[in-house]
């Protein structure tokens, strides 16, 4: 069976699946699909350098390698590929890309300008009905324990998007949440230490947003991106320093 090949190293696949935990070769985890799993153990290993920018990334191997079907793993590779972290070389070959931490710092950058001026025009528009469910949603979070980690996705959605729905403008909305899907790698399971911040931050939005006041509204959304942007250096970083040489 062909392993996964990069130019630098041969990862052997039974090698890189005994190296994994148990949860990860296979058995499927409470509300995660196994092209979920399978999608967070591949972008994890891209991201720590184990598969580095170059890695030919073949079904059967990784299907080996982490102890599924190669359909699940058909659906992970696809949404790495949608999201730019995988490309297709001339031989139509799925292959690692290097995305550079500039890159990503770009894409944050877009992001608060974009958000920042949907806040300001979505203060005032966004029903009073589903500012106070927002913020019970939140509220909730933090008066828990810490929740799965879908459950933070789909409020963190669910409020950036009524923002940038309330502005009203069909590009904007569709930019950001392109922009958003390319940093989503960065949630609570890589970032565990952003909840209880992320949740504060959230509800200042909404605080602002409920109080109709643009200007608020855009200095809320202004720093909780730039709480998210220093927790994906700092964890970029972390990774960084952690990885072989070589």
């Amino acid at each position: 069976m062909a392993p996964v090949t990069t130019a630098r190293r041969i990862v052997d696949p039974a090698e890189a699946r005994d190296a994994m935990p148990a949860a990860a070769a296979g058995e499927d985890g409470i509300g995660k699909s196994l092209g979920d799993r399978a999608y967070d153990q591949l972008l994890d290993r891209m991201l720590e350098g184990t598969f580095p920018p170059g890695t030919l990334l073949q079904e059967r191997a990784l299907a080996e390698m982490l102890g599924i079907s190669r359909t699940p793993v058909r659906e992970a590779l696809a949404k790495l590929e949608s999201e730019g972290f995988v490309t297709r070389d001339v031989g139509r070959l799925l292959v690692v890309r290097e995305v550079p931490m500039q890159e990503l710092m770009e894409i944050l950058h877009v992001r608060t300008i974009l958000e920042t001026e949907a806040a300001g025009i979505a203060a005032g528009r966004i029903p009073a009905a589903e500012l106070a469910a927002l913020r019970a949603l939140f509220e909730a979070q933090l008066a828990g324990s810490l929740p799965d980690g879908a459950d933070v996705r789909a409020a963190d959605d669910r409020l950036h998007g009524s923002i940038v729905d309330a502005a009203g403008n069909i590009v904007l909305a569709e930019t950001v949440r392109s922009l958003r899907r390319r940093t989503r790698m960065f949630n609570l399971e890589r970032l565990p230490d952003r909840f209880v911040p992320g949740c504060r931050e959230h509800l200042a939005i909404v605080a602002a947003l409920e109080q109709g006041d643009g200007t608020a509204a855009r200095l809320a959304v202004a720093a909780h991106l730039e709480s998210t942007r220093r927790g994906i250096l700092a964890k970029l970083e972390l990774l960084s320093a952690g990885r072989p040489a070589g």
